[in-house]
C-alpha cells in the first residue's frame, strides 16, 4: 500500500519548481494530493496527482481561515504523512490536528529588503517552528539563521534543460529568475561596458529570462534602448518552466546574480543548480551558498557591482576553452531533482 500524502502549499500547483519536482519524481511512490491557493493561473496539471484549490476571494482576512479550514478539513481525510510548506498561522493547524504525522517545511527565510519586517517573518517563524517536532530546511545556513537544531535536510536541486554538448567558441550568455529586488541593471551595466571595451571578444548575446512585479524590467529595457543594445541584450519577460528548454539550449554561460544582501546569503539559488546540472557554467555572485556550489573548474564568482559583473565576462572569456558540457553534468549530476527526490524526499517521507 502507497502512503497518503498531503503536501499543503500556498501556492498554486505548478508554479513551485520544489513541490512539483516532488509530485513528479514521487507519484509511483506516493499517492499524493496537493492543496493550494488557486491565483487564477493556468491549471497545471499531472498524472497521479489530486490537485484541490481554495479561493483567494475576499480580503487577506478571511481568505486567510478559508485557507486554515481547508487545510484542516483536508487532513481529517486520513493521510499518512503532511508535508506543509511554511505559511504564516500554520501552527495553529497543527495544534487542531495534535494526533498526525506532521512535516513542516522551510524553503526561505523573509528577503524582503526592509529589516523591520524581515526580523518580525523570522521572528514568528521561529516561534511556530516550536510546535513542530518534524521540520525540513532547505539548507544548513537557513537553519542556523532560525537556530533549529534538529531538522532535516531536504536541499534544493535543478533541472537539465539541455541535450546537446555545448561548444565555447562564442559564448552566449543566460540569466534565468525573477527581477524583483535582484538589481539585475548591474550586469546590463557590467555587460555594456564589456562589449564596449572588447567588442571582438568571443560573446554574442546576453538573454534575460524573467520579470518582476516591480520596474526593473522597464528600467533595463529603458537602459538597452537608450545605448542601442538591442541586438546584444534580450529580454523575453517571464517564461513558463516548461519552455525554458529553448534558451538554455541556445545558450553556454548561465548567470546566477544574486545581491549580497544578509538576507541572501544562506538561500540556495535554484538557477545555479539548473545552469549546472545543463552543463553550462556560470558567473555567480559569492554568496554563502554559490561559494559551496561553484568550484572553480565551474565557472567565475563576482561581486554584486556592474564593474564586477564585467571582469565576470572577461574571467569566462579567458577560460572558455576549459569547460565540458558532459564534465559539468557528471560533477553535478547528484543536484539533479530526480536524484534529490529519489535520495533525499522519497526516504524522508517514507520514514515519517
Amino acid at each position: 500500500m502507497k502512503k497518503k500524502l498531503l503536501i499543503l502549499s500556498p501556492i498554486q500547483f505548478g508554479y513551485f519548481t520544489d513541490t512539483l519536482k516532488y509530485c513528479q519524481y514521487a507519484a509511483d511512490e506516493f499517492d499524493i494530493t496537493y492543496l493550494s491557493w488557486d491565483y487564477g493561473k493556468p491549471m497545471v496539471e499531472m498524472p497521479g496527482i489530486k490537485v484541490k484549490y481554495i479561493s483567494r476571494r475576499s480580503n487577506i482576512i478571511v481568505r486567510n481561515i478559508r485557507l486554515l479550514k481547508a487545510y484542516l478539513n483536508e487532513i481529517r481525510q486520513g493521510h499518512d504523512v503532511i508535508f506543509a510548506h511554511y505559511i504564516k498561522g500554520v501552527s495553529l493547524v497543527k495544534l487542531l490536528s495534535p494526533n498526525r504525522n506532521f512535516i513542516i517545511d522551510i524553503r526561505t527565510l523573509s528577503v524582503y529588503p526592509g529589516k523591520f519586517y524581515r526580523s518580525i517573518y523570522n521572528g514568528i517563524l521561529r516561534l511556530e517552528l516550536l510546535f513542530f517536532k518534524k521540520i525540513s530546511i532547505i539548507s544548513d545556513g537557513v537553519a542556523r539563521k532560525l537556530r533549529v537544531k534538529n531538522y532535516y535536510l531536504l536541499p534544493l536541486g535543478g533541472e537539465c534543460f539541455t541535450s546537446q554538448p555545448k561548444s565555447f567558441e562564442t559564448l552566449s550568455l543566460l540569466y534565468v529568475g525573477t527581477l524583483l529586488n535582484r538589481n539585475m541593471i548591474e550586469c546590463v551595466k557590467g555587460f555594456h561596458q564589456f562589449v564596449e571595451a572588447y567588442s571582438q571578444a568571443p560573446v554574442s548575446t546576453f538573454t534575460i529570462v524573467g520579470n518582476s512585479p516591480g520596474p526593473e524590467l522597464e528600467e533595463i529595457r529603458a537602459y538597452i534602448a537608450a545605448h542601442n543594445l538591442g541586438g546584444r541584450i534580450i529580454t523575453t519577460g517571464e517564461i513558463p518552466q516548461n519552455q525554458l528548454h529553448q534558451f538554455f539550449e541556445a545558450a553556454n554561460v548561465g548567470i546566477s546574480y544574486i545581491p549580497m544582501r544578509s538576507y541572501f546569503q544562506y538561500q540556495p539559488p535554484t538557477k545555479t543548480f539548473e545552469y549546472l546540472v545543463s552543463g553550462l557554467p556560470v558567473i555567480a555572485t559569492r554568496t554563502y551558498e554559490n561559494q559551496k556550489v561553484v568550484k572553480e573548474d565551474a565557472g567565475v564568482l563576482i561581486e554584486d557591482n556592474a564593474q564586477s559583473f564585467f571582469q565576470g565576462v572577461l574571467a569566462i572569456v579567458r577560460k572558455n576553452n576549459t569547460f565540458a558540457t558532459n564534465a559539468l553534468k557528471s560533477d553535478y549530476a547528484g543536484f539533479l531533482w530526480k536524484n534529490i527526490v529519489a535520495d533525499k524526499f522519497v526516504p524522508f517521507i517514507k520514514g515519517s
